[in-house]
């Protein structure tokens, strides 16, 4: 016997309890791997979301991102009300999972069947979830079966259908399709018109769509706020049916009239086509003012409660007999009224468009601007003159001399009004002059009235002094 035939005699074989430890825990670990057990270094992310059925899965189903295998479904249970909450177990390959990620439970090719799990991982926008985000029910689908379908058709819903495939038959026997035959040259313009309708539904403006949304919105919950009236607004619908149902032959016989109708409301839709631009330049420029009339109705609730009780019916008929002398001498005066308005209107339109304008605005002239208006600038000045005036007369108890030293001599040469020029002194010679004297008289044109003229410029330019003279 050779060496190595001696070592592999003397080589201590597995017993046979060691042999069956060795197969139970292989038993277990095919087990625990056949019926939804992972491995330890697969990732540990976990995607669970609402669905309105999980009838569907179970333990085992894929889930797929663009076809390829992710993951898998690691648990359903029952959810809030009649949905179900379905646990996906993700491999790493699945992340990122963003806040608007999406799932749908699809059918699966018939060689495979069941069904699996497609899931969107959401835009890159949307910030990034943990394991274990909720997917909400509005961002889940679930297939529709077979016998949801036929539990929807049930009886009186067959009988209806039979009948109205009956009536659409019965309808295209008697010159129904001739009439649908010869409609066929409108569908064209009808679908050009559609598609510019439905090009105008999308808005103009930023934030039209939004706001017919919102719109919308609050009109879908006012009606479901009223859910007696809608009840009682679908009764109406339902017996004006029948009324015209009672009433076919007049119908009938209304409807040749239908065609003139609608030939007439051709040119009144170019009309009104015609009319949307300045419509809707209506509306932008009434909308502020809309905006405004709550408040504005607000502050006339007092005024206008004031009026209710002036027109009461003890206040109302002395309010007439006071107020008729006065009415029938107003009616007198409107002639002598009209003539003075129009000798009044280019006064008042000079006073608002020129006058007021400017005495709102400041006057520029640094380093001396106060950044006042100019009607406040002239009674800040007359102030000012007032005390000195009161002072100059010795009505006051001061008198003021005003004098000038200096060997500079100043001069304003001739003056209209004064038969010898001002005269002054001063120790610094002038360094400029403003306002500029612009050469010109300001564009004033004595042809046209006064609210026409141009707004006077009130920002003074700076020139060089005045050239100065010695006196004789």
């Amino acid at each position: 016997m050779t060496a190595s035939a001696r070592a592999r005699a003397q080589r201590p074989r597995i017993t046979t309890f060691r042999a069956g430890l060795i197969l139970i825990a292989a038993s277990v670990l095919a087990f625990y791997i056949a019926f939804g057990g992972g491995f330890p270094w697969e990732s540990s992310y976990e995607l669970r979301a609402v669905v309105a059925s999980g009838n569907e899965l179970h333990s085992r189903t894929p889930v797929r991102i663009a076809g390829v295998d992710v993951g898998r479904v690691a648990e359903v249970k029952r959810g809030p009300g009649g949905t179900a909450i379905v646990t996906l177990a993700l491999d790493d390959s699945a992340l990122p999972i963003h806040s608007d990620a999406t799932l749908k439970v699809r059918p699966r090719i018939f060689l495979e069947g069941n069904f699996f799990v497609d899931l969107q991982p959401g835009s890159p926008a949307a910030p990034t979830v943990d394991s274990g985000h909720m997917i909400p029910i509005s961002q889940t689908a679930t297939p529709v079966q077979l016998d949801q379908v036929l539990s929807s058709l049930q009886r009186s819903t067959r009988d209806n259908l039979t009948t109205l495939v009956h009536e659409l038959a019965t309808a295209l026997e008697k010159g129904g399709a001739q009439a649908l035959r010869r409609s066929l040259s409108q569908w064209s313009p009808a679908f050009t018109q559609g598609a510019i309708a439905a090009e105008a539904v999308r808005g103009r403006n930023l934030h039209d769509l939004s706001g017919f949304i919102a719109d919308a919105e609050r009109t879908t919950r006012a009606l479901s706020s009223r859910g007696t009236q809608l009840a009682d607004l679908v009764s109406g619908l339902d017996l004006t049916v029948e009324a015209l149902d009672s009433r076919r032959s007049q119908l009938e016989a209304s409807m040749p009239e239908l065609a003139g109708v609608v030939r007439e409301a051709g040119p009144a839709f170019v009309a009104l086509n015609g009319l949307f631009p300045t419509a809707r330049a209506f509306v932008r420029e009434v909308r502020p003012g809309l905006r405004a009339a709550p408040a504005t109705l607000r502050l006339a609730n007092p005024l206008l409660a004031q009026l209710q009780g002036l027109l009461a019916p003890a206040e109302l008929p002395a309010l007439i007999r006071v107020g008729d002398p006065a009415i029938r001498s107003l009616a007198r005066l409107q002639p002598h009224l009209r003539d003075l308005m129009t000798q009044l209107y280019p006064v008042t339109e000079c006073a608002r468009r020129i006058v007021v304008p400017t005495l709102k605005t400041p006057i520029n002239d640094p380093p001396l601007s106060t950044g006042d208006p100019i009607y406040a600038e002239l009674l800040h000045g007359w102030v000012g003159l007032a005390s000195a005036y009161q002072n100059f007369t010795g009505d006051g108890h001061a008198v003021r001399y005003h004098a000038g030293f200096g060997d500079q001599t100043l001069t304003t040469g001739q003056v209209a009004g004064l038969s010898e020029p001002l005269v002054g002194l001063t120790q610094e010679p002038l360094l400029g002059s403003r306002p500029k004297n612009p050469g010109q008289l300001p564009p004033t044109r004595s042809d046209q009235a006064c609210m026409a003229q141009r707004p006077p410029n009130l920002n003074a330019a700076t020139g060089p002094a005045e050239k100065t003279q010695a006196l004789p």
